[in-house]
């Protein structure tokens, strides 16, 4: 995928100088690596951090000090200092295939720590780092205690957005995150399959989100329903319709995955404009009634991509980078707890952001099948398949097809008959 200038948008105007560049700070907290041996806090394994090498430890308890990122799916809350895989947005053994390392990988040579530990570690604080110079930090010690790095962005980005009752349902029944289909058609495959996600250039495809122009006043009920009135880009709209899905195969159907959440099938009703636009090439649409925004305006500058993490495009290249543009947009793009009501409410922005990132990541999955894949996933600027085990050039074929960036492989080979993989 070419870096370009024009790619970057026109918020990126100037490079970064020495001052911007990020550095340690004391206040930020030294960022480990712990693999359980068992999906359990309870159970042993080892741990790694820069400044103490490698240990052994006997459970989650003995992990004090930094923040550990572990192979955990869950914590509890009463081991502050340990985070869950789901800490970024990216897997830790997601992360170690990207850098080519294995996650339990660990040794010593010459006294000095090798292993692929040791190099997602290096990532890890490189990544803090990053986050620590790109912003505004009052109180590190609350602001990091977030189970996840987008909810720590998050809380220090100024809130510009306030809930609106009158479309509440609306928003909630429009949102949208990861996408599920349910009923793919199975495949039998006669060397073995492989399970791979082919993901986007992370630093690309926040650019690309954020660039999405967002609702900005005065929402109201739309009387005129005619779909060209409910398809101007500059009124956003959220509309309830009705689905009849008369210009698509059963297996389409299934790849778009409409209400299928992250294996949750929920009854959706009401689309944004954005997703609305891509439906109604394989659906008939009934529209029911629709809310209507009087324009549609950028992204606030104070919200977008610090230009120590998105102001070069050689910054695109980068693993650390890509790591807190990720968090950024998905910190923007999260539903907001509501202290009052006790309960999360969706903002406009999460449900145009989650569109946009659900109509890129179709366009990726539907790439993928047409070649041969079994879709099982996908989202966040991806899309998890289970293909042929293919040799490394068709698989680069495959993933410049889909408009990835490279591919990760997410699992051993399945199946296998023979011993290549």
């Amino acid at each position: 995928m070419a870096i370009t200038h024009a790619r970057q948008g026109s918020y990126r105007s100037s490079h970064p100088t020495e001052e911007e560049l990020p550095t340690a700070v004391g206040t930020a907290p030294e960022f480990g690596v712990a693999h359980f041996d068992l999906q359990d806090v309870t159970s042993g394994g080892i741990c790694y951090s820069t400044n103490g090498g490698f240990r052994r430890f006997q459970s989650g308890g003995d992990l004090m000090n930094h923040i550990w990122v572990t192979n955990l799916d869950a914590v509890p809350k009463q081991l502050p200092s340990l985070r869950s895989s789901k800490f970024l947005q990216t897997k830790l053994t997601t992360l170690a295939e990207d850098l080519g390392v294995e996650l339990t990988g660990f040794k010593q040579v010459n006294g000095v720590d090798k292993g692929g530990m040791v190099d997602v570690a290096r990532v890890l604080n490189h990544t803090r780092d990053l986050v620590v110079a790109a912003y505004p930090w009052k109180a590190p010690d609350r602001e990091w205690n977030k189970p996840r790095l987008s909810e720590c962005i998050a809380e220090l980005l100024p809130s510009v957005e306030r809930s609106v009752p009158q479309i509440e349902v609306a928003l909630r029944g429009a949102y949208q995150s990861w996408s599920s289909p349910q009923m793919q058609q199975k495949m039998m495959y006669d060397r073995g399959s492989r399970m791979i996600y082919f993901r986007r250039n992370r630093v690309q495809h926040a650019l690309d989100i954020m660039r999405t122009p967002l609702p900005t006043s005065g929402w109201y009920q739309q009387p005129f329903l005619d779909l060209d009135n409910l398809l101007d880009p500059g009124q956003p709209t959220l509309v309830e319709v009705a689905i009849e899905w008369r210009h698509a195969d059963a297996d389409t159907v299934s790849l778009i995955a409409f209400g299928a959440d992250a294996g949750n099938t929920l009854i959706r009703r009401w689309v944004s404009q954005i997703e609305l636009t891509w439906l109604l090439k394989y659906a008939r649409i009934t529209v029911l009634s629709a809310y209507a925004a009087n324009a549609a305006a950028p992204l606030p500058v104070q919200l977008q991509l610090p230009n120590i993490i998105a102001g070069d495009p050689i910054y695109q290249l980068s693993i650390p980078h890509g790591l807190v543009a990720e968090a950024h947009w998905a910190g923007l793009a999260r539903p907001i707890y509501n202290r009052m009501k006790r309960q999360s409410e969706i903002t406009t922005t999460s449900v145009w952001y989650r569109a946009m990132d659900r109509a890129i990541s179709f366009q990726m999955a539907l790439a993928a099948k047409e070649l041969g894949g079994n879709v099982s996933g996908y989202g966040s600027g991806g899309v998890q398949v289970r293909m042929e085990n293919m040799s490394v050039q068709q698989l680069l074929e495959v993933a410049d097809a889909v408009g990835a960036s490279h591919p990760c492989l997410a699992s051993e080979v399945v199946g296998r008959e023979r011993g290549d993989s």
